[in-house]
C-alpha cells in the first residue's frame, strides 16, 4: 500500500515507461492546484509528458508571463545538468522537485549544478502521504551560467532535436534567433543563416536587423573561442510570438 490515492482520469499524466505513483501523484497534484488555484500554480498552459525538442518535460507551463519547465525526481536518477541547460536554451525556468525520501538524489543534483550556480535556488520537494508539494525556486540565466561546450550550440538542427515537439526557434533577419552569447567579453546576438550553423549573422545589442555583420565571428573562429572556454550563453533562443509552447 502506498498510504496515499490518486483518483480521476489519470493516464494523460502518465509516462510512456514504467513510473511509480509517487511520481504519478505529484503530477496530478500539480494540475489540481491549477484548476483549485493552490500554490504552487502558475498562469499559462500545462502540458503533461509531451515532446519538447528531444526531451519530454513532466510538466511544461507555457503561454503566461514565464514559461516553466518543472522536473519530478522520485527515485531515478536524471541528466540534471543536461536537462537544465536544454530547458534554459528553449526558454524556460527549471524547477527540480524531488520527493521526501530521496534527498540523496538532491545531494547529486546540486552536485551535477553547483559548478554553473551563481545566485541562490531552491529545490521543490513533496510528499503526497502529507499532501504537500512545494516546487521551489527555479534555475534561470540570473543565477546559472551557461559555457558553451560544442558548435551544436549554433546549429538550429542540433538544438530542435529530431523530435522537435513544440519547441520552436524564432525567425530574425531571414535566419534563426539563437539568442544571446558573450563572446570572449563582446555580448553579440547571433542569427543561424543555414541549419547546419555554417553561415550566421550577429547583432550588437540594440543594433537594427538590417545592420546584422555577416559571418562574424565565422565558424572557425567560434570553434575556437569554444575550445579555449571563451563562449557563454546569455539568454534563450528567440521566442516565437505566435506559438503555443514557446
Amino acid at each position: 500500500m502506498s498510504g496515499f490515492e490518486i483518483w480521476g482520469d489519470v493516464e494523460r499524466f502518465r509516462t510512456a515507461g514504467t513510473e511509480s505513483v509517487e511520481h504519478l501523484w505529484a503530477k496530478v497534484e500539480l494540475d489540481r492546484r491549477r484548476e483549485d488555484k493552490r500554490k504552487p500554480f502558475f498562469p499559462g498552459n500545462y502540458r503533461f509528458e509531451k515532446k519538447f525538442a528531444d526531451r519530454v518535460p513532466d510538466c511544461l507551463v507555457y503561454g503566461g508571463p514565464v514559461n516553466r519547465w518543472i522536473e519530478i525526481v522520485a527515485g531515478s536518477d536524471q541528466p540534471y545538468r543536461e536537462k537544465t541547460r536544454e530547458a534554459l536554451r528553449l526558454g524556460c525556468v527549471v524547477h527540480w522537485v524531488f520527493h521526501t525520501e530521496h534527498r540523496e538524489q538532491q545531494a547529486a543534483a546540486r552536485a551535477a549544478l553547483e559548478p554553473e550556480l551563481e545566485g541562490p535556488f531552491e529545490f521543490g520537494e513533496y510528499d503526497p502521504r502529507a499532501g504537500e508539494l512545494d516546487v521551489g525556486t527555479p534555475i534561470t540565466f540570473k543565477n546559472y551560467a551557461f559555457p558553451v561546450e560544442e558548435f551544436a550550440e549554433f546549429q538550429p538542427e542540433e538544438i530542435l532535436g529530431y523530435r522537435k515537439g513544440k519547441a520552436r526557434i524564432a525567425r530574425r533577419a531571414c535566419g534563426w534567433d539563437l539568442g544571446l552569447f558573450d563572446l570572449a567579453g563582446s555580448h553579440r546576438r547571433l542569427i543561424a543563416m543555414t541549419r547546419d550553423g555554417r553561415h550566421s549573422k550577429s547583432l550588437a545589442p540594440g543594433q537594427p536587423d538590417e545592420d546584422a555583420v555577416w559571418d562574424f565571428p565565422a565558424k572557425d573562429g567560434i570553434k575556437t573561442l569554444i575550445e579555449n572556454g571563451r563562449v557563454t550563453r546569455l539568454g534563450p533562443v528567440g521566442q516565437p510570438d505566435n506559438q503555443d509552447s514557446r
